[in-house]
């Protein structure tokens, strides 16, 4: 897809809209139809009931009962398939109006951000809008459940990226991409799910729990012990009723039963863990199946992932029949009346609490496989959808560490920024060890710049397409100081906040690591005066740039860009401003050299301050 066609993608999702729309309408002409149609043919059973119950035989009346209750019962099962297409509908139809609203970044129609717990030291995640509201993780994110939105947040929050994962994320994106009708049904499928559950029903966490408790319970003793008392208790009551022997069943019921009751604590909550496993496997059961279904074709990476949901012996549909199963049999606890018959005659909750006990380990091997497969491919999807969405994108390729070029972009943007509103630049850095010193004044884009750069670089290593027209990278370690914050708590003022971070920093430059550091620094030391500043960014700049890494420093000092005699890793580069009509316009374009101009005394006289 050319990156032109997004405005024609954004008019195609717009017209399924309007067709799932006018869907919705008609299913729900139809629905009304349906009930008041129930409706009318109960009432209109019931008066011919009575009309004619008295003049005709309990026989015929019993069987015109029958007869009636057909196609009320057809009807209301047609009706109940109507409802969930509705339910359905409306949820693709949320789906679509999301996409157009991530494409447009309109956030009052994505969703709000999952909640993700960060570490507070974590070397970028704050200063990149990794995550939280309006971030990258938010645009992205459309899983349905948490360790899926969990799991891409940990992609985007790499701070050690690999090529081979990198890699095979791609592969895997790539083929998730062309399969929007996949992908969306998929949301549905999720969807439907969690909104059927309620808050008596089992957490998959609850359930991996329970699975996991090892009773060791010896069965084997009771259930022959008792198999042999059912035996016998049917030898001798057949032998009683014919008059052959008196009626010694009655001794051996009664033994039955008290050694039965005796045991009673090894079937205890059969039932109620049977049904949970039974509601919430059934229910996430639904998308399983639906991937277990759908043929990938020509998708061999995805057809490798999705492996296990198409062994025959491993697939989840093979263990949802063993749980239905076990959940019916079960389900005698809950019959008043047909479970002491049952377990009068049978072993019957010995025997499948046995048979439960022996699938718990089995299942919980099998029902986390499938779920850490599933969560990474709702977080793939996540991804897919984003490429699918964003198609002037590209996926960033490698650098070989060989090579003297580290890093090489072209047209590359800040991705939550609106596109009538973005400007691209192109940036590269030709050895390690390099420092790039920016000047520029108030609003110019400086932080952006920084941020833009280090954010693509966070998509590159999750898999994602990035921003640009070409994206080609080593792998790199990042840090940033841009968003430095004071802490009351910690009775930091924002200087010392700031002086913590660099020094951090030092020590990551300091480690002996094979993979560099790509550091970002933005407004470096403004928490202090004017020569306090200039001496400590001088001191830091000869410091770091002995050092194997990479570094982009913003700052307002333009005595700063004089380092460059010095240092010859050192290179000046700004953005800068035009002033026209009493109005400031920022061409927000990356410049070789220092910054020529300041705008600050300009603005402050703009908005009526004075300037003298």
């Amino acid at each position: 897809m050319k990156a032109h066609s997004k405005k024609y993608l954004e008019e195609v999702l717009s017209r399924h809209v309007d067709r799932i729309d006018r869907r919705i309408h008609s299913l729900e002409y139809w629905s009304s139809r349906f009930s008041n149609a129930r409706l009318v043919y109960f009432v209109l059973s019931v008066v011919l009931i009575f009309s004619i119950g008295n003049i005709i035989s309990d026989a015929l009346l019993w069987s015109l009962v029958a007869l009636l209750a057909v196609p009320f019962i057809w009807m209301g099962m047609r009706h109940a398939t109507i409802t969930r297409t509705i339910q359905a509908f409306s949820h693709l139809k949320a789906i679509k109006n999301e996409h157009i609203a991530r494409m447009k970044l309109r956030w009052d129609g994505i969703p709000a951000p999952a909640p993700i717990d960060i570490d507070k030291h974590h070397p970028f995640a704050d200063d990149l809008n990794i995550a939280g509201n309006r971030s990258v993780h938010q645009l992205i994110d459309t899983s349905i459940f948490e360790g899926s939105s969990e799991l891409l947040a940990s992609w985007l929050l790499t701070e050690r990226p690999n090529h081979s994962e990198i890699k095979l994320r791609q592969n895997l994106v790539q083929e998730l991409t062309t399969l929007s009708i996949f992908r969306d049904r998929l949301r549905v499928q999720a969807q439907v799910t969690k909104q059927h559950a309620s808050e008596k029903d089992w957490t998959m966490g609850q359930m991996l729990e329970w699975l996991g408790i090892e009773r060791n319970i010896n069965f084997n003793t009771p259930l022959f012990i008792l198999s042999v008392g059912a035996i016998t208790n049917v030898i001798l009551g057949t032998l009683a009723i014919l008059g052959i022997i008196k009626p010694f069943v009655i001794v051996s019921f009664v033994l039955y039963l008290s050694y039965y009751f005796l045991q009673a604590e090894k079937v205890k909550g059969l039932f109620d863990a049977a049904f949970q496993l039974d509601k919430l496997l059934t229910r996430f059961g639904n998308i399983l199946l639906y991937v277990e279904d759908f043929s990938f074709g020509n998708k061999p990476n995805l057809k490798k992932h999705c492996s296990v949901f198409h062994n025959k012996n491993d697939r989840p549909s093979t263990y949802l029949k063993k749980i239905t199963r076990l959940s019916a049999a079960a389900s005698v606890q809950k019959n008043q009346f047909l479970w002491p018959v049952i377990n009068s005659i049978l072993p019957w909750d010995m025997y499948y609490a046995k048979k439960m006990e022996l699938l718990k380990p089995e299942l919980k091997v099998r029902l986390e496989e499938w779920l850490s497969i599933f969560h990474e491919l709702e977080a793939l999807s996540s991804i897919a959808n984003y490429a699918y969405l964003n198609p002037e994108y590209t996926f960033a390729e490698p650098i070989q560490e060989s090579t003297q070029t580290v890093f090489k972009a072209t047209d590359m943007g800040h991705p939550l920024i609106p596109d009538h509103q973005k400007v691209t630049n192109n940036f590269e850095v030709t050895d390690k060890g390099q420092l790039f010193l920016i000047t520029g004044s108030n609003m110019a884009g400086k932080s952006t710049f920084l941020r833009t750069l280090g954010l693509n670089l966070c998509l590159y290593f999750a898999g994602a397409p990035v921003n640009a027209s070409i994206f080609e990278t080593q792998l790199v370690r990042i840090f940033t100081s841009i968003n430095v914050k004071d802490s009351l708590g910690d009775g930091l003022s924002h200087f010392y906040a700031e002086v913590r971070r660099l020094k951090r920093l030092l020590d990551e430059l300091n480690k002996d690591d094979s993979m560099p550091l790509f550091f970002f620094v933005d407004e470096i030391f403004k928490g202090t005066n004017n020569k306090e500043r200039f001496l400590g960014s001088t001191a830091f700049l000869k410091e770091v740039a002995s050092k194997k890494g990479i570094g982009l420093v913003s700052t307002h000092d333009l005595e700063l860009a004089h380092l460059d005699k010095e240092l010859p890793q050192l290179s000046n580069w700004h953005f800068e401003e035009t002033v026209k009509d009493d109005k400031m316009y920022f061409e927000y374009k990356l410049k070789p050299g220092p910054c020529p101009t300041t705008n600050a005394l300009r603005i402050m006289e703009i908005e009526g301050l004075p300037v003298e």
